[in-house]
């Protein structure tokens, strides 16, 4: 296949056939071979080697992406062949890393050859704002700035054969919200952070315009040292049950960053903030988009980021200290909302004590003697949450 017809991404499904067939001649018959109830669970279009059409641009262009230094998971490289192809007896195929799809034909994580470093390849349009401002804001004077909580940009990878299209190279994050908080300080520490982000944003004109949940990220490195596995974030390596995590207070400090520039918008100094009528973003409660007409994109991102602490908040017992400011930044009329570095100083002027940082958070839903059963043994898991897909990856269920 070509680098030029695998830029097709239709969402239908579109076999990988020619070069596997070559590879593996017999992996339909050896599927037909399976016993019934193992072919009720395998999809044969997975067993034998099939990528869906979104799959198969990163596979076309593996070998230049490993010209470039990175390399995707062994699904998508030229020499892959299913690691189930000479087994007997199977019954599903969940054990196999390698059978693990990803559905996006625009990001893939990889890892960085010279030093095995896991990052996330999303493929952008040149001229799209997402590029520009995260070369802007990472450029020379803002990339050192400690309130700089944009996600690092690694590299920018030109598509051969295509000047509209770029990848863009980022490491590895993991949804902010995903492993529980536990301590009033765990939270008050992701809150700082992300106020100080979009404040340093607006600061230089940037308006996100989804800062909202699913675009909040952080580095697990240090509560994940194993890793995690980008399609299946809740395991090490998308197959294995065990999964062991640090609570995030034992590893402190941790870095929260934001991620999805593609709405954000730079507005210079002599243009007015009114000028912005569309709806966009993740939330759909913004009070903005049922007036249909003209808005403040600042305070757009306070409310959207404001209503994503108002949602934790309200679900855990432990964080009532930080409504005042939930509820401030999510006002109605947007002239009554603070501006971030406003919602920031409030933060700051909580003035909470170190001694009340240590105090544990719980999920309303967690029984009493639940949390005297973990407080007791120190575990780092709620038994009674629940793991679920999301349109990013896994969150809690609490």
């Amino acid at each position: 296949m070509s680098l030029d017809s695998a830029d097709d991404t239709s969402s239908k499904p579109s076999p990988w056939r020619s070069t596997m067939a070559k590879k593996w001649p017999d992996a339909q018959l050896a599927y037909d071979k399976l016993g019934s109830r193992a072919r009720s669970s395998i999809s044969p279009h997975i067993f034998i080697g099939d990528l869906w059409k979104e799959e198969t641009f990163w596979a076309a262009h593996q070998p230049y992406l490993l010209s470039r230094g990175y390399q995707l998971r062994p699904r998508y490289r030229p020499e892959w062949i299913p690691s189930w192809k000479d087994l007997d007896n199977i019954k599903n195929l969940r054990r196999f890393e390698d059978a693990i799809e990803s559905m996006s034909p625009d990001v893939l994580d990889a890892i960085r050859v010279s030093d095995e470093f896991k990052v996330v390849m999303k493929r952008v349009d040149t001229q799209d704002e997402e590029i520009h401002a995260l070369h802007y804001l990472y450029s020379p004077q803002l990339a050192c700035d400690p309130r700089n909580n944009t996600v690092p940009l690694i590299d920018v990878i030109p598509l051969p054969n295509n000047p509209t299209k770029a990848l863009i190279v980022m490491p590895q994050l993991y949804p902010f919200a995903t492993l529980p908080f536990r301590r009033l300080g765990e939270f008050l520490e992701a809150a700082d952070q992300f106020l100080e982000g979009l404040d340093f944003m607006h600061q230089h004109r940037i308006a996100h315009m989804d800062a909202c949940y699913h675009n909040l990220m952080m580095d697990a490195s240090k509560m994940i040292p194993r890793g995690f596995h980008q399609i299946h974030p809740h395991t090490h390596d998308g197959v294995s049950a065990e999964f062991i995590w640090n609570d995030r207070w034992s590893v402190r400090p941790n870095r929260y960053y934001f991620i999805d520039f593609n709405l954000a918008h730079y507005y210079p100094e002599d243009v007015q903030f009114e000028e912005d009528t569309t709806m966009i973003g993740q939330d759909e409660t913004v009070p903005e988009f049922r007036a249909n007409k003209p808005y403040n994109p600042f305070k757009l991102d306070v409310y959207q980021l404001g209503n994503v602490f108002l949602g934790i908040i309200k679900k855990f017992d432990g964080l009532e200290v930080l409504l005042p400011i939930a509820e401030a930044m999510t006002r109605m009329n947007p002239d009554d909302r603070p501006t971030a570095l406003e919602a920031l100083r409030m933060l700051h002027d909580l003035q909470i004590k170190s001694d009340a940082l240590v105090q544990s958070i719980w999920p309303k839903d967690v029984p009493l003697d639940e949390r005297q059963a973990i407080e007791l043994s120190g575990s780092s898991s709620y038994s009674t949450l629940k793991l679920l897909p999301s349109a990013s990856g896994f969150y809690l269920d609490f």
